[in-house]
């Protein structure tokens, strides 16, 4: 992920008070594919909490509420393209970026680790695993697999963050359970999807120097990449039936310490 700081600059005297806001792109490149045995007009609505306001949007449409809320109107097609229908655009997805809006001062409460936010989301050695670097595109493209996205997502979700994983040592990353990621970025679908996978990655780097603070985390790494499968809440039996309503997202940050 870049960093995308905005300071505010004042006239800095001796005895002043500096005030900092910053806000840095996170949210990055989650794109949502709508599969139906069947074309069909479909709304998709997507809501962010107060913590993140959307900074990117394809296709484009009006937000509401601070950058916060919008809806899309597609056409459904059975080989999985989209038409929306206010431009007229073909697209093989929707997809969205997002911005936090960083509190003045730090949370006073740690997060429950049922919950999600952009503001303060975390790692950790026991929820994570940590991987090398030159091993991370095969765990990835099998953990991928395993959480139900197909060939061309997978592909698409390794090279847009290959950039900013190739800068480290080492990778801890963990996937968000989806119920904890759908109260930070709800969607709500009319006609109702029969299943619904959203799969949202945090990562970040970690150097060789700090690895004796992730021995279970690298430990985890060794295990069979299933488990995230009941981490995320995935419905593969269901989310692989295509005579049903299926939605498939995937999303991630690289959270900066």
């Amino acid at each position: 992920m870049r960093e995308n700081w905005s300071l505010r600059s004042y006239d800095i005297r001796d005895g002043s008070t500096i005030s900092i806001e910053a806000k840095c792109r996170l949210g990055k490149k989650p794109v949502i594919y709508l599969y139906l045995p069947f074309d069909i007009d479909v709304s998709v609505k997507l809501s962010l909490i107060p913590e993140w306001s959307l900074s990117v949007i394809y296709p484009i449409v009006a937000t509401e509420g601070h950058g916060q809320r919008l809806e899309w109107n597609v056409r459904t097609h059975q080989d999985g393209s989209l038409t929306e229908h206010n431009s007229g655009l073909d697209v093989s997805y929707l997809f969205w970026e997002a911005e936090t809006n960083l509190p003045h001062s730090p949370a006073s409460k740690p997060q429950p680790v049922d919950t999600f936010s952009p503001t303060s989301s975390s790692l950790s050695d026991t929820d994570s695993v940590v991987i090398p670097v030159d091993k991370i595109t095969v765990y990835l493209d099998k953990s991928l697999k395993v959480l139900g996205l197909h060939t061309e997502a997978r592909t698409s979700f390794i090279t847009y963050w290959l950039p900013s994983i190739l800068k480290h040592e080492y990778i801890a990353l963990r996937f968000v359970p989806q119920a904890a990621y759908e109260c930070a970025a709800s969607l709500s679908i009319s006609p109702q999807p029969d299943v619904v996978t959203r799969v949202f990655m945090l990562f970040r780097g970690i150097s060789e120097e700090h690895l004796a603070n992730w021995i279970n985390a690298q430990m985890s790494a060794e295990r069979d990449v299933a488990w995230w499968v009941d981490v995320v809440g995935v419905d593969l039996v269901r989310a692989g039936d295509m005579t049903l309503f299926r939605v498939l997202e995937w999303g991630g940050m690289e959270v900066l310490i």
